[in-house]
């Protein structure tokens, strides 16, 4: 989903009966959706997240290549500088696919936290919204 699709989701107005009583959105909250409607914000090139998060994930997956091709080398090899050779390989694969699952988890965890932002930001205008109401 792409973060426009999440930034509507987030400020779409709920009207099912059980979600906020089958309460009809206020104009503030309207006005809000308006604004983020009008960012037009790209899921496109100007998301940074999306393209770590696909180099991420390939270098996970080369990571752990790297690291099993340089353990099944070192066990057919009878030379010890073919067996460092294969060991340096083996730690670089694991070292990549470390590297890559934190750049992977930042890089979701920032996708996640900007969504949730938004949710917060719009629930709490709904219970503005309902507070001055009720005066």
């Amino acid at each position: 989903m792409s973060d426009k699709e999440h930034i509507v989701t987030a400020t779409q107005p709920t009207t099912s009966a059980t979600d906020n009583g089958g309460v009809t959105p206020s104009p503030r909250l309207a006005e809000f959706q308006r604004e983020v409607d009008d960012l037009k914000v790209s899921g496109g090139k100007a998301n940074p997240e999306r393209v770590w998060v696909i180099l991420s994930g390939i270098g996970m997956v080369l990571g752990i290549v790297l690291a099993l091709v340089g353990w099944l080398g070192t066990r057919g090899t009878e030379s010890t500088l073919g067996i460092a050779d294969y060991s340096a390989m083996g730690t670089l694969g694991l070292t990549l696919t470390v590297a890559s699952a934190a750049v992977f988890a930042v890089m979701s965890l920032r996708r996640y936290f900007r969504y949730w932002l938004v949710r917060l930001i719009f629930e709490q205008r709904d219970q503005t919204d309902r507070v001055v109401g009720q005066r």
